[in-house]
């Protein structure tokens, strides 16, 4: 097991940045809390993975109630 790279880019009110995770391969989805705001989240689907350099480009879809934002970003992916 490796370290991934995940890319996320296209969020608003943000630069584009880059996280490491322990996680074994991306999945095709990525639900995160903002850190300025309590219950405010952010969705992110998988755009393309680089085996090879273990890395994962995510981009942004929606952000808010994680009621509305999970199935906008399953529904992206």
């Amino acid at each position: 097991m490796g370290h991934w790279v995940y890319e996320f880019s296209g969020y608003p009110d943000s630069a584009d940045y880059q996280q490491i995770m322990d996680d074994a391969e991306p999945g095709d989805v990525v639900l995160r809390e903002r850190p300025d705001g309590l219950g405010i989240v952010d969705g992110s689907v998988r755009e393309n993975v680089d085996d090879m350099m273990m890395m994962a480009r995510f981009r942004w879809v929606a952000s808010g109630d994680p009621s509305a934002v999970a199935p906008a970003a399953l529904q992206a992916s």
